[in-house]
C-alpha cells in the first residue's frame, strides 16, 4: 500500500508544518525504507546537510519498525548520535511508513557533544560547521516525549479516517457488483420487458418489501442485505436510468423500513437520526453509488436499533419466524399446521396474522416464495429441465407447477427460461 493511498498529503503537509512551528522540532514523513516523502525542516537543519545517507535510512527504517512493534512512539539515537522519535504509519496491520521528529539534543552543545557527533558522522561525508551544530535544537526529555505522543495521535487519526473511507468504498463496490449481476439477470428486450411487466413478473416487488420489513423486525441482517440488493436490482430495472424514479422508490422504501423498526419497538429518537441521514438520497448531488450505500446503511441501522431494543410485538415475532421457516423449507411440504407448530402458535392465529399483516393467505405466500425461487433457478440454470425445477421448489406435479407459474408471471416456465438463454 502506497502512502499516498492512505494519507491526504496536502492535509498532512499542513499539519506537519504547524507541528514544526509549534514544537521547534523538524518533522518528516518516510516510507517503510526510511526515504523522505514529506519534510518540514529549518533551513540549517542537520538532516538536510546529511541527506538520505545509508546510515540515516537504516536508523529511520529501524525506528519505524520498532515503533510498530511497540505500538507507540519510539525514541532513539539517530546516526548522528542525536535524539529522534518515530511514529509508525500502519494500514491493515502493515507498516507502510513512519513520521519522525527531531533530531534534538537533550544536553548543551559543548565540545564533548560536538566531538561525539563528529565521530558518529565521519562515514557520512558530512561537513560539520559551527553554524550547523549550533542549529540543532535542545529540549527536555519530557518535551520530545510529548511531541512524539502528539505525532502518534495525528498519524493514527489520519490513517483511521482513511481506513474507514476505503472500507466504505469496498462495501459500495461489492454492493454495486451484486446489484449489477441482478440487473443483468433481468436484462431482456424492451418488448419482453413490457410483456413481463404487464403480467407483474417484474413489477415492483411489494411482497419482497414485506419480507424485507419482516427481516428488519427480526434483526436478520444477512438475509435482509441479500433481499435488499434484489429489490434494488428490480428498482433499477424498472427505473431505466431515471434517477428521480430511483430516489422516489428508495425514499418510500426507507420510510417503510423506519416504520417497521418503530413497530418493532425501536426508539423514535434513534430512528429519526438514521432516517435524517438516509434522506440525503433526495439531494441532487448524491451519486448513484451513494444512493445504494445510504439505503443499505439505513437498513442496517434500523436492524441494529431493533436488535438493541428487542421489545418486538409478539405478533410480529411469530409472523417473522413463520416467514423465516418458509424461506428455509420452501422445497418441502408446507402445511399450515407444520409451520404454526414450528413457531408455537395455533393454525388459526398464524393464518390470521398472514391475512392481517401480509394482506394474503398463508398458502398464497408460500406459493409466492416457491415461484420466486423457481424464477431464480430458471434464470441461473437455463438448461435445467422444468421437472427438476418443479421438484427443487416443492412442486411434486410438473403440470401443476407450470399452471401456477403462468398464473403468477403470465408466461410458462419454459418461456421464462428462454428469456435468459
Amino acid at each position: 500500500m502506497d502512502l499516498r493511498e492512505v494519507l491526504d498529503f496536502s492535509q498532512l503537509e499542513n499539519l506537519l508544518n504547524y507541528f514544526q512551528i509549534t514544537t521547534g522540532l523538524d518533522v518528516a514523513l518516510h516510507d517503510a525504507e526510511g526515504i523522505v516523502t514529506i519534510s518540514c525542516r529549518r533551513p540549517g537543519a542537520i538532516c538536510k546537510a546529511a541527506g538520505d545517507s545509508e546510515l540515516c535510512l537504516k536508523h529511520i527504517s529501524a525506528g519505524g519498525k520498532k515503533a510498530m512493534e511497540l505500538g507507540e512512539p519510539y525514541i532513539y539515537a539517530c546516526g548522528c548520535a542525536l535524539v529522534m522519535c518515530s511514529s509508525p504509519v500502519v494500514f491493515e496491520e502493515e507498516l507502510i511508513g513512519s513520521i519522525s521528529c527531531g533530531p534534538a539534543m537533550l544536553w548543551e552543545a559543548d565540545e564533548i557533544a560536538k566531538e561525539e557527533i563528529a565521530k558518529k558522522t565521519a562515514c557520512m561525508n558530512l561537513q560539520l560547521t559551527e553554524e550547523l551544530l549550533n542549529g540543532i535544537p535542545s529540549c527536555e526529555c519530557s518535551n520530545i516525549t510529548a511531541a512524539s505522543q502528539l505525532l502518534f495521535i495525528i498519524v493514527n487519526s489520519l490513517t483511521r479516517e482513511h481506513s474507514r473511507y476505503l472500507m466504505q468504498r469496498e462495501r459500495i463496490t461489492e454492493q454495486q457488483r451484486a446489484i449489477a449481476n441482478l440487473v443483468l439477470e433481468r436484462k431482456i428486450t424492451a418488448a419482453e420487458l413490457r410483456k413481463m411487466e404487464k403480467h407483474s413478473a417484474l413489477a415492483y416487488p411489494a411482497e419482497k418489501e414485506k419480507e424485507l420489513i419482516a427481516f428488519v423486525q427480526l434483526g436478520k441482517k444477512q438475509q435482509a442485505a441479500a433481499l435488499l440488493n434484489d429489490i434494488l436490482g428490480v428498482i433499477f430495472s424498472i427505473a431505466e436510468g431515471s434517477m428521480d424514479t430511483i430516489r422516489v422508490k428508495l425514499f418510500e422504501l426507507i420510510a417503510f423500513l423506519s416504520r417497521a423498526a418503530v413497530d418493532a419497538g425501536a426508539p423514535l429518537k434513534e430512528i429519526n437520526a438514521i432516517t435524517k441521514e438516509a434522506f440525503k438520497i433526495c439531494e441532487d448531488q448524491t451519486s448513484f453509488e451513494q444512493l445504494c450505500f445510504l439505503t443499505t446503511r439505513a437498513m442496517e441501522g434500523f436492524i441494529d436499533t431493533v436488535y438493541r431494543n428487542r421489545n418486538q410485538k409478539q405478533a410480529s415475532f411469530h409472523l417473522t419466524k413463520a416467514i423465516e421457516y418458509i424461506q428455509e423449507h420452501y422445497m418441502e411440504d408446507l402445511p399450515l399446521a407444520t409451520v404454526a407448530s414450528s413457531v408455537y402458535v395455533s393454525e388459526f392465529y398464524l393464518s390470521h396474522l398472514f391475512r392481517k399483516e401480509m394482506n394474503q393467505t398463508f398458502s398464497d405466500y408460500a406459493t409466492k416464495v416457491r415461484i420466486d425461487k423457481a424464477r431464480e433457478f430458471l434464470r441461473d440454470e437455463p438448461s435445467a429441465r422444468i421437472q427438476e425445477i418443479a421438484l427443487k421448489t416443492g412442486f411434486n406435479n410438473p403440470n401443476y407447477f407450470a399452471k401456477i407459474f403462468k398464473k403468477h408471471t403470465g408466461v410458462s416456465p419454459r418461456e421464462y427460461q428462454g428469456f435468459f438463454k
